[in-house]
């Protein structure tokens, strides 16, 4: 075999080493794709978002003052339940009811300002289902002692032990002066309360429509509603206040009272909503003092329990109106 010279060693190894400079450079470039061809882009869908589901808020019910509220119905031995637990937040027309729970359970029955007897829940049922009509369901009552659910002077029950009366006394059976004098009070009140917006009415004189007052340990409390009226004949308005004050008798038997709770509401005075109290008891375990109010207005009917909860008064739960 023929001895290559080094001149050709030389070429040899040179060219070599360009072949494969240009193979390693050839593989480092993009192929670029045939004529006529497409690439396709693959989609990427991403994961579905998990289903929200909106949850009701939290009942503000307590309870410590037992399963549901219990209005006077119609007749003296039926009475509306209000389940606390889904007042303040279900709609009545979807809302399902577990009457079962407040069935054979024993009732302490309440008038303004006293006890009036006990009484067992007898037969409940659901309400019907109504496209105008929304209601909580009704129950029948058994008299426990006597002549206790036949008195037609009861307007609202809890379960046996989960209240206590506290005395609430009307300023209406006050000798005059007395009278008066709480009245001019509650005027006073009135006009230096907050909010104070409704340009038609100031000015104006305050009337007191009703008043009570009532006494836990060392407060006294007083409970009115009072009203503004513009009297124009094509268009006559009303402004409405629920006033809650209250005061220490514990410095001096002759302290006045300071505003503690307020609601003012407007409108025509042939629809704007009121506000009465229609029982005041010590509610729960801590036996707090509440007022129990309705409200009536064009939306139909709704209860609330305003409570002094510490040092001040709120309110603490409220129902969704009902009616037709």
């Amino acid at each position: 075999m023929p001895q290559l010279g080094l001149g050709q060693v030389s070429r040899v190894r040179t060219a070599v080493a360009s072949v494969l400079a240009l193979w390693l450079s050839a593989g480092c470039e993009r192929t670029e794709p045939a004529p006529g061809r497409k690439d396709t882009a693959v989609t990427v869908v991403p994961p579905p978002d998990s289903a929200v589901v909106q949850l009701p808020p939290p009942s503000t019910w307590d309870s410590s003052a037992g399963p549901a509220l219990f209005v006077a119905g119609q007749a003296p031995t039926e009475a509306t339940v209000i389940i606390g637990t889904h007042a303040d937040s279900a709609a009545l027309d979807t809302a399902r009811f577990d009457v079962a729970q407040v069935r054979a359970i024993e009732l302490d029955l309440f008038a303004p300002g006293r006890r009036v007897g006990s009484a067992r829940v007898g037969a409940a049922a659901s309400p019907p289902r109504s496209d105008s009509c929304a209601t909580w369901p009704r129950v029948t009552l058994i008299a426990a002692t006597p002549d206790t659910a036949s008195r037609p002077s009861w307007t609202v029950g809890f379960q046996i032990g989960h209240a206590a009366e506290v005395a609430l006394d009307s300023i209406e059976g006050l000798p005059s002066a007395d009278s008066s004098r709480v009245a001019a009070e509650i005027a006073r009140i009135a006009s230096a309360l907050p909010g104070d917006t409704a340009a038609s009415f100031r000015g104006l004189p305050f009337v007191v429509i009703k008043a009570w007052r009532a006494r836990v340990q060392n407060r006294q409390i007083l409970l009115a509603i009072v009203v503004r009226n513009v009297n124009q004949e094509a268009n006559p308005r009303q402004e409405r206040l629920f006033l809650v004050a209250e005061r220490d008798t514990t410095p001096s038997p002759a302290a006045r009272y300071t505003p503690a709770y307020h609601e003012r509401v407007t409108g025509l005075e042939e629809t704007v909503e009121t506000t009465d109290p229609i029982a005041m008891v010590l509610l729960g375990t801590e036996r707090r003092p509440t007022i129990v109010v309705t409200r009536d207005g064009p939306m139909g009917a709704a209860y609330a329990l305003i409570e002094r909860v510490g040092r001040h008064w709120q309110r603490r739960w409220t129902t969704v109106y009902s009616g037709c």
